[in-house]
């Protein structure tokens, strides 16, 4: 058996001793009533689950509103009466935040602030989930792991040369000194004072540094050995900050710089940043130069471990992001600038041993592997790494280094499937006493999610167990608290876990106020180069002004957060994020939904079977949890998308069709790729059929004569057609009809109705984008429009529709060619106005009845076809053209949007030149490539045929080179809420 876990104080247990952590809460004795300064003492009790906060009027008692950070003078306080009768200054903090300890406003987390936050949560791992997937492909894409080409120390000739940037002088000509460093660091905190945090904003460093940097954090890395493990016993410095996940949040880079101080081997103030600063947030790029800068300058103070969005594959998907910030900041330089990153993360750490044996501290990103028995030994000897993780695994160093980087804690014990996708895994609290019992690991420290909590921090698996995230109000809308670990080195050296261990909370507020503190320097700096309020710099005086500027940053927070909570109550903008999250995932598995739904119809209960193209509720919940994710409240979901049906006959059930119809991918109509290649492919499938007689083309669908047609006829007949259409859309445009079409019965339609339908989506579509129909429909003349379109309502109004049609045109084509006669059009015209309800409206004469009939041939061949009476008389407004082009485009789209990672993978690696820019010839071989990976040899299970592989490259918008922006290709296929 295990040995008992070491007790750690800073996360006490609650009165009731039922195991769950409380949140800490500080109490700071200032100052005697007197006024002059005591001694500072922490303590830590156990504080209620109730966020406790104070108006900004009430924050100080001297004061009616937060003082800004950025000074270091004494902070007003409040003078609280104690029982005794002494008095005493109190500032308190709870959940991260101080307060004055003066009356105070309770405000509980709203139930459905917190609900949408569970959601968005359960969500996001299933994105993630999603995401792998497609960078498994985007592996399998026969891309080398080596980047294209080596960026040594020095800056090559194709990079983007080594002027220096205002500001940067001190680094090119003294290196990376402290005052250079520090010099630096402020240059991009003034810049970024009026960038806004959600937009981002342009580089603050020139390329030519950034390279640079990069180039010697690399050489630094692999002249040690581009180790997976860093062993420091005893751990380095006075103390170790342990920062989690920043994910692009520069306001909380620099506000744990701001309370915590600069690294300093001098001062023994050093930084383990423990993965996952890329992706998501919009300043990776500030973020890393600082890490990196003050790296180079302190190695022995700066440390960075790698997390699972230090990957170049994650970072170009959905759940990524630093791809196109690298590009958008860095023209030109933008991809040399993204492969420098790659090479950089390929050799970053896994892990690190910090302390001595008994007590030693495990940090790593996610958590630890399937195999924790060969964990620290296959880490000590594990080669060097490639700037993605494997997705499909080989070997045992790879299945270790794919779960240190993705895997998560549970509550239960053993190992099961992670949400986060089939190929991770979660460990259970007896994984972890097993490997801390067996490794002699007091602790493990990882990130990788937001705990649960939103306090920044949480302990689990009997307190052997801590995450750590940093970035305060995640993403803009989580609300959560950020938090760091505070390791005192002395206290673990010596084994003692316990006093060495104490998580900090804090709630970073908004860039521009974090861009207007200023830093306490490095205590290498000269004190002749610094500002006053950062003298003298003896160690009581440093750690006095640390002590003050978390105070006065801890009313700042305050009302930050008062602010931001008060601002988004009910989690509107989380219910934003979870609508589009549920839209991506939709798309990217409507095939699978829609068979589901199909299955189980409630029209299939009836006696008679018939589907109607509604499933129970339940039915609805238990489809969305097979196919999309298991552990998500899905009955949240469905209240957030009021799914359910309000209004007889269906109350409480759910239309899937409008569902699945409400999510697709839309096209972008400012660019690159014109949308009009999608009426190149549907024009191509109706002058097919257009050109049939109508027996013909019935006995064509229908093979076996029974007014029905099947999902087989249908895609027998438009293989004969070759039309363009591969399994899957015939698939999906069979299930559109199928749901929509009256009459519909086990597992077919009517032929009627599926021709129908076709005719008006071609219709639609050539309305929108002006085809040779609706160019000859835009010159009518008035009246016949006017006629065409009232005849046309009141035959579907009246319920007879394209069976009336049909009958009647069988019936007026007296030679049985599939064709009417001008004189055949007029009768089958004048018989239609006289069966409408409204004769007296809907009468022409005989002239203008054969007029009508040369305006309906629209390919000029003297006759009329069923097909172009439907065009003519079709109203738009009665059947599914719409969905009938989702259907068959959308397959097309969402094969480009859902392998935008695989896609992008193999343009780069025919893009040698790194130019971002190609011909059509290189774009159409990359996505035929594309095509044989996900299909293989196997034709028929390829996504896309070669006809609209050609239809889409052929609607491309070249630039006067003949060459496209592949990311702008990319860009413009974006998933689209109709509702919205």
């Amino acid at each position: 058996r295990p040995p008992a876990p070491v007790p750690c104080p800073p996360y006490p247990r609650t009165p009731d001793g039922g195991g769950v952590e409380a949140r800490a809460e500080m109490i700071t004795t200032a100052t005697q009533a007197n006024g002059t300064n005591g001694a500072t003492q922490m303590v830590y009790t156990a504080a209620p689950r109730t966020t406790v906060v104070q108006s900004a009027r009430q924050v100080s008692g001297a004061a009616a509103a937060p003082m800004l950070p950025g000074s270091c003078r004494t902070l007003p306080t409040t003078v609280m009466q104690q029982p005794n009768g002494t008095a005493t200054t109190v500032v308190k903090q709870v959940n991260s935040t101080a307060f004055a300890a003066a009356p105070a406003v309770v405000l509980p987390q709203g139930a459905a602030r917190q609900r949408m936050e569970r959601l968005s949560d359960q969500l996001e791992g299933c994105e993630e989930a999603e995401s792998l997937r497609r960078v498994d492909l985007a592996q399998r894409m026969g891309m080398p792991e080596e980047l294209v080409d080596e960026v040594d120390g020095h800056v090559s000739p194709s990079s983007p040369g080594v002027v220096p940037w205002p500001g940067e002088e001190p680094i090119f000509e003294e290196g990376f000194t402290p005052r250079a460093m520090l010099g630096l660091t402020n240059n991009i905190r003034k810049a970024c004072t009026n960038f806004d945090e959600n937009l981002g904003g342009p580089a603050v460093v020139s390329p030519g540094l950034l390279l640079s940097m990069l180039a010697k954090a690399e050489d630094m890395l692999v002249r040690k050995g581009s180790k997976a493990l860093i062993e420091m016993q005893p751990p380095p410095g006075e103390r170790v900050v342990i920062v989690g996940d920043l994910h692009g949040q520069l306001k909380d880079a620099l506000w744990i710089f701001y309370r915590y101080g600069l690294p300093s081997e001098a001062g023994g103030n050093c930084f383990l940043f423990n993965g996952d600063i890329a992706d998501r947030g919009r300043f990776a790029v500030e973020i890393y130069v600082l890490v990196i800068g003050w790296m180079l300058t302190f190695p022995g103070a700066v440390f960075i471990n790698r997390g699972n969005h230090e990957d170049v594959l994650v970072n170009t998907s959905r759940c990524g992001g630093f791809y196109e910030e690298c590009i958008q900041k860095y023209p030109g330089f933008g991809r040399q600038v993204f492969e420098a990153f790659g090479k950089f993360f390929a050799a970053l750490p896994l892990a690190y041993l910090l302390g001595p044996n008994g007590a030693k501290i495990l940090v790593v990103h996610g958590g630890l592997p399937r195999v924790p028995s060969q964990f620290i030994s296959t880490l000590k000897h594990m080669a060097p790494r490639g700037p993605t993780v494997p997705m499909r695994t080989t070997s045992l160093a790879e299945v270790v280094v794919k779960d240190c980087l993705w895997s998560d804690p549970k509550e239960t014990n053993g190992q099961e499937v992670s949400t986060r996708g089939s190929s991770l895994m979660a460990f259970g609290p007896d994984v972890t006493l097993n490997f801390c019992h067996q490794e002699l690991v007091g602790l493990i420290v990882r990130s990788h999610e937001v705990p649960p909590s939103g306090e920044g921090f949480a302990f689990m698996h009997q307190n052997r167990l801590c995450t750590v995230f940093s970035a305060s109000n995640y993403k803009g809308i989580e609300h959560n608290s950020g938090a760091v670990l505070l390791i005192t080195s002395a206290d673990l050296a010596m084994g003692n876990l316990a006093k060495s261990v104490r998580p900090e909370v804090y709630y970073a507020p908004a860039l521009s106020q974090v861009c207007e503190t200023e830093f306490e320097p490095p205590k290498e700096c000269l004190e002749s180069e610094l500002e006053p309020q950062f003298l003298p710099q003896t160690p009581s005086a440093r750690k006095l002004r640390e002590e003050t500027r978390r105070i006065s940053a801890a009313k700042v927070e305050a009302v930050t957060k008062l602010f931001i909570k008060s601002d988004d109550p009910d989690g509107e903008l989380i219910q934003d994020e979870v609508v589009q999250i549920v839209g991506e995932l939709v798309v990217a598995h409507k095939e699978e939904l829609w068979h589901g739904f199909w299955e189980k119809d409630l029209g299939l209960r009836h006696a008679t079977p018939a589907r109607c193209g509604f499933v129970t509720f339940e039915v609805w919940k238990d489809v969305c949890h097979t196919v999309l994710g298991p552990k998500v409240c899905w009955d949240s979901v469905g209240m957030v998308l009021s799914i359910a049906e309000k209004l007889p006959p269906h109350m409480g059930g759910v239309d899937y069709n409008r569902f699945l119809h409400r999510f697709h991918i839309n096209l972008q109509e400012e660019g690159c790729v014109r949308v009009t290649w999608m009426e190149a492919i549907l024009a191509f499938l109706v002058d097919k059929i257009l050109k049939m007689a109508v027996q013909e083309m019935l006995d064509f669908f229908d093979q076996d004569k029974n007014g029905r047609l099947s999902i087989a006829e249908l895609a027998e007949a438009f293989r004969q057609l070759d039309v363009g259409l591969s399994s899957a859309q015939v698939r999906a445009l069979f299930l559109t009809f199928a749901t929509h079409c009256d009459g519909c019965h086990e597992d077919d339609i009517e032929v009627e109705c599926f021709i129908s339908a076709l005719v008006v989506a071609a219709r639609e579509q050539s309305e929108q984008h002006q085809s040779k129909h609706a160019r000859a429909r835009s010159a009518w003349p008035r009246w016949a429009s006017r006629y065409l379109r009232l005849l046309g309502k009141d035959i579907w109004e009246q319920g007879k529709g394209e069976h009336q049609m049909l009958e009647l045109f069988k019936s007026f084509d007296a030679d049985n060619s599939g064709l009417l006669e001008p004189s055949e059009f007029v009768k089958i015209m004048s018989t239609l106005q006289a069966a409408c309800l409204h004769p007296g409206e809907l009468s022409l004469p005989e002239a203008a009845l054969q007029e009508l009939a040369r305006l309906s041939d629209f390919d000029s061949s003297g006759s009329v076809s069923y097909i172009e009476i439907l065009l003519a008389l079709q109203p738009t407004d009665t059947a599914l053209g719409g969905h009938v082009r989702f259907d068959l485009f959308e397959q097309i789209c969402s094969t480009v949007w859902c392998n935008k990672e695989a896609l992008l993978r193999a343009l780069h690696n025919l893009d040698p030149d790194k130019t971002m820019r190609v011909n059509a010839d290189t774009l159409n071989q990359a996505l035929h490539q594309l095509n044989t990976t996900i299909g293989g040899e196997c034709k028929s299970k390829r996504p896309l045929l070669g006809f609209q592989i050609e239809a889409l490259v052929a609607h491309i918008n070249l630039d006067e080179d003949g060459l496209v922006d592949y990311n702008a290709f990319l860009d413009a296929f974006q998933v689209k809420d109709v509702t919205r």
